[in-house]
């Protein structure tokens, strides 16, 4: 039996070639927005942990953009930068979400100064339906680009020791860091087999280097 083929699909939107989309506005309160992972697809709607540049100090409790963006629950916030766990409703988010045989990555960021980049991985039916769909909300002047190998010139995703990996990622797929958490850090480290104090020192220290990572990156 073949596997399935899968690849990435690309593509960058200047904020003048998204001109009109509800979801530049976010661009009004955070001058950059990165994506750092997704956390689930379950609900109506997608909620991904955001690295937020932020102008000032905020209150970012249930902090919402009508429609666009809510914040369900904040990681962490230094003044100049937020880890956050958040909802989207845009358009372009939205539509992944509805396409079940793509789903979003890093590197994908918005921000002020460059406005969209996007990168979408999925099987060659699923990056035909959103590529169709994105053709009806964005200019035809937006370029796309499909390739097997992920392309990351622009921005390079944190590194994290081996071991402070495995503990975020295995964070991740349980759900600690849903709303409502769905595991605890002491299921997390019988899992591990290791103390919960580790497993504390080692989500803290990885959320620390993904804050300053994304905080610190250009394109």
């Amino acid at each position: 039996m073949n596997s399935q083929v899968l690849r990435f699909l690309q593509l960058k939107v200047t904020l003048e070639q998204a001109k009109g989309s509800p979801g530049i506005v976010m661009t009004e309160f955070f001058p950059k927005i990165d994506l750092v992972s997704p956390v689930s697809w379950s609900e109506k709607a997608p909620e991904y942990i955001v690295n937020l540049e932020l102008n000032q100090e905020m209150d970012l409790e249930n902090f919402s953009i009508e429609g666009i963006f809510n914040i369900i629950r904040v990681i962490s916030n230094t003044g100049n930068n937020a880890l956050v766990i958040a909802r989207f409703h845009g358009p372009v988010l939205m539509l992944i979400h509805q396409i079940d045989e793509c789903w979003i990555q890093t590197p994908s960021t918005l921000s002020v100064l460059h406005g969209l980049f996007l990168t979408v991985h999925g099987t060659t039916k699923g990056l035909k339906s959103f590529r169709d769909g994105i053709k009806k909300l964005l200019p035809s002047s937006v370029k796309f680009r499909i390739t097997k190998d992920l392309k990351a010139d622009w921005i390079a995703a944190p590194q994290l020791p081996e071991r402070r990996k495995q503990v975020m990622d295995l964070a991740v797929k349980r759900g600690y860091y849903q709303t409502p958490r769905k595991c605890t850090q002491r299921e997390l480290a019988e899992e591990l087999g290791v103390r919960q104090g580790t497993v504390a020192e080692h989500l803290q220290s990885a959320e620390s280097t993904i804050i300053m990572s994304w905080s610190e990156q250009s394109y």
